[in-house]
């Protein structure tokens, strides 16, 4: 069984399954973020690394479960890989708003939907196709052609 979906429609739905499950990681991130800064008084930077921590693994377990349907996948590799792509995501967020904040007229760079902007074309352009390879599922073997007979 592949987790390749087979038509335009199952594409579509995975990939709105996938947004689906970043809003509700975001929703978690934010949870977990403003109660830890605004009324315990942890550090920003503490409760957002937190935050981040907890919303990526809401991340994680909907992308394996819900999104790719990827159960059978090997966790251990899953977790691997998705840990990896999630730290060259991070960077690549970091340079990309960057870049558009030296780039583009201050009125724009200051924007916070700029954030918005670099985050999805990330998201589009680097993490939802390096999930597809994180939760591949493997190919089922095909029984030999001679199994039916074997009795």
């Amino acid at each position: 069984m592949t987790s390749e979906p087979s038509s335009t429609g199952q594409r579509i739905r995975r990939f709105l399954r996938n947004v689906l499950t970043g809003g509700i990681a975001t929703g978690v991130y934010f949870a977990v973020y403003l109660p830890l800064f605004h009324w315990i008084g942890w550090a920003q930077t503490v409760a957002d690394n937190v935050g981040l921590v907890v919303g990526a693994g809401v991340q994680f377990i909907g992308a394996r479960y819900f999104v790719f349907r990827a159960r059978q996948g090997k966790l251990h590799r899953q977790l691997g890989g998705f840990v990896l792509a999630e730290v060259a995501t991070l960077g690549m967020n970091i340079l990309l708003l960057w870049l558009a904040r030296k780039l583009l007229p201050s009125a724009v760079g200051e924007s916070d939907l700029l954030v918005l902007v670099t985050s999805f074309v990330v998201f589009a352009g680097f993490s939802y196709p390096v999930w597809h390879l994180v939760f591949r599922q493997p190919k089922a073997k095909a029984a030999p052609e001679d199994a039916a007979f074997d009795d």
